[in-house]
């Protein structure tokens, strides 16, 4: 992964484990516990291609295999204009 952050240019990248939310049309799955380089000044995060990969690989078999997910949440959707 980068030395520097390519968004601001800042020195400092930390290794953190996060949180990554998959989207794919109106569908989503919260994954904990992501590796990824995390910017100390503007907190841009970055992934390796493999991770990202293994996420969207897991999320086809949710889909599509019927693996169970480790939990399932709701989460109530509004609009901005009718609040």
């Amino acid at each position: 992964m980068a030395e520097k952050c390519p968004f601001c240019g800042h020195q400092n990248m930390a290794a953190k484990q996060v949180e990554y939310l998959y989207r794919l049309g109106e569908r989503f799955m919260m994954v904990t516990d992501v590796p990824c380089l995390e910017c100390e000044f503007c907190g841009e995060q970055y992934f390796d291609a493999a991770v990202l990969k293994r996420i969207e690989a897991d999320f086809q078999a949710i889909q599509h295999t019927g693996k169970q997910p480790l939990r399932t949440i709701r989460v109530p959707v509004e609009a901005y204009s009718s609040l």
